[in-house]
């Protein structure tokens, strides 16, 4: 992302200008009221004031003149802080702001981080999520979700461009599993960790007698795209012809052990995401011993034939092949996007105020000794 910060003084503008019109007004009808009694008071004794006598000649010693002439200059000076004083309240008033302007260039991807929480995934679901979370710091305007499945989903976070959000959510289901390894691992829990996997596994599990349903997970991550059409008679042709201006796209993490009676198999599932214009890759999450089972070969044949990348969560290469495989993937071109923020900016005038109050103060007490 290449962002452009403009300086504040770029784009100053005031808010309410009105407001700092209208105190300035007041400020000055107050001044000349109160310079009209003065000068009224001065030259207009009371009739009952009888002749007194003056020290004009006891002012006009060198001394004594010049210690008048320096109360007279600090005098005016006291009364042009206090004008420049109302002048910065006024603009106070008038709610100094800015403009900040970003420069963006995001992408228009939308990923589906697909999760299979089985009991046979689950001991190395917390290398998955440290995978997802590499990517995660790849991304730039990439819209992300994350849906976990068993033998039904379960949506922990819908596609959101919140990586703030999305981080928070992995970091904390990695934290629950990181210490998930066997069945022992999970007796020796405390009550307070066990019952925290268990609220965020609610909803995987609704179907009896059955798990890892590959195909049904994965149709439901389909689900949360926009791009998704559930079709069948659809084409795979009529796919490149989609007006959709997003990519959509799906990161499937199982091992392919599927126990049960499926709505939906894996070749299905794949045959309707490719249908919809949604890319499928692969990582495998299971015993590293199988990495070359048979469910593992049809797992990664069905991605791969379907123009996905395959790759063993255990794999150094496998952050920097799913990225530039997400990065290859885009019906548009990346967009450029142009945000204007006004934001409040009073800091400079409120300085600017409580100096010349301070000063105003000063120069005050100085006279009156």
């Amino acid at each position: 992302m290449q962002s452009l910060q403009i300086s504040p003084f770029a784009h100053f503008t005031l808010r309410w200008p009105v407001a700092g019109v209208a105190v300035l007004i007041v400020l000055f009808v107050a001044w000349a009221v109160c310079r009209r009694h003065s000068a009224r008071k001065t030259l207009l004794p009371g009739a009952d004031v009888p002749p007194a006598w003056t020290l004009d000649d006891d002012m006009s010693g060198s001394l004594v003149d010049k210690r008048y002439r320096r109360w007279l200059r600090w005098n005016k000076a006291a009364v042009a802080l206090l004008a420049a004083a109302g002048i910065a309240a006024a603009g106070l008033c008038a709610r100094p702001s800015t403009i900040d302007r970003d420069t963006t260039d995001a992408a228009r991807r939308d990923i589906v981080l697909c999760l299979d929480v089985s009991a046979s995934t689950l001991p190395y679901d917390a290398q998955i999520l440290s995978t997802y979370q590499s990517l995660v710091d790849h991304f730039n305007g990439e819209r992300i979700g994350l849906s976990i499945f068993n033998s039904t989903s379960r949506t922990v976070f819908p596609l959101t461009d919140d990586y703030s959000l999305v981080k928070d959510q992995l970091e904390y289901a990695s934290g629950l599993l990181q210490h998930v390894t066997s069945q022992e691992s999970l007796d020796s829990m405390s009550d307070t960790d066990f019952n925290n996997l268990l609220a965020w596994l609610d909803g995987t599990e609704n179907v009896t007698d059955a798990s890892s349903l590959i195909g049904d997970g994965l149709v439901s991550c389909a689900t949360m795209l926009p791009e998704f059409v559930l079709n069948a008679d659809r084409k795979a042709a009529d796919s490149a012809t989609s007006t959709a201006d997003r990519t959509g796209m799906i990161l499937l993490a199982t091992d392919n052990m599927t126990a049960g009676t499926e709505l939906y198999t894996l070749q299905q599932g794949m045959d309707l995401a490719h249908q919809s214009g949604i890319a499928v890759d692969g990582l495998y999450a299971g015993d590293p011993s199988l990495v070359y089972s048979s469910e593992a070969q049809e797992m990664q044949n069905l991605i791969q034939t379907n123009g996905g990348v395959y790759e063993a969560a255990t794999s150094d290469d496998a952050v920097d092949n799913l990225v530039r495989d997400i990065d290859s993937r885009s019906k548009a071109s990346d967009e450029t996007s142009q945000r204007a923020d006004l934001r409040d900016s009073p800091a400079l005038l409120l300085a600017a105020l409580a100096l010349l109050w301070m000063l105003y103060l000063a120069i005050e007490g100085a006279l009156k000794r």
